[in-house]
């Protein structure tokens, strides 16, 4: 029997929590074939859409882990990485369709609910101790916020994406002439200008 998602498994971020819930009903469908007769076309359809969605995932959460400034980032990126190419070997090996079911109970269960489980945990784990840390910290003026919560918008080649970049590196990207890349299409992020 899976687990389910639950409120004890919120990272408080309402994007990351979505996904989570979609990636436990994912799983949960993709466990419900193994005790049912079920084609070799549902259950590849159900494991892409699995994979797809798992790297779509990954990334988010890659980046939600960066807002927050995650000790653990590279860490855990690895983490994806593995899980992600351990999926990918695991369904190129398979040989019939009972094989086929089992692995999607290895990959549906074992690396991702697990990993949200156990893994995921440790980031809000991280967040709460910020949040206690910042909360008992004495207020900022509001010029200090302000300035400190700046962001400039910059975008890259993916469709609709913008990038929220601190007004520090906006200034060194301007005078410096620094280059930076977007993690997801490798292109040269560019200022979007008002």
């Amino acid at each position: 029997m899976l687990p389910s998602w639950s409120k004890e498994l919120s990272v408080h971020n309402d994007a990351i929590d979505e996904q989570h819930k979609h990636l436990f009903d994912i799983a949960g469908r993709a466990y419900a074939l193994i005790n049912k007769k079920a084609t070799k076309e549902e259950i590849v359809t159900i494991l892409k859409e699995l994979l797809n969605y798992t790297q779509e995932h990954f990334r988010d959460e890659e980046d939600y882990m960066e807002s927050i400034c995650y000790p653990r980032l590279e860490q855990h990126r690895e983490k994806h990485r593995e899980i992600i190419r351990d999926m990918t070997n695991s369904v190129m090996q398979i040989r019939n369709v009972d094989d086929l079911k089992e692995k999607l109970a290895v990959i549906a269960k074992k690396w991702l609910l697990e990993h949200i489980i156990r893994e995921d945990m440790q980031i809000e784990k991280f967040r709460r101790s910020v949040c206690q840390i910042t909360s008992s910290m004495p207020k900022k003026s509001s010029n200090e916020a302000e300035y400190e919560e700046k962001k400039i918008k910059y975008t890259c080649q993916c469709k609709g994406k913008i990038h929220l970049v601190p007004s520090t590196l906006h200034n060194k990207i301007q005078k410096e002439k620094a280059l930076f890349n977007c993690k997801v299409c490798k292109a040269i992020i560019q200022f979007l200008e008002m």
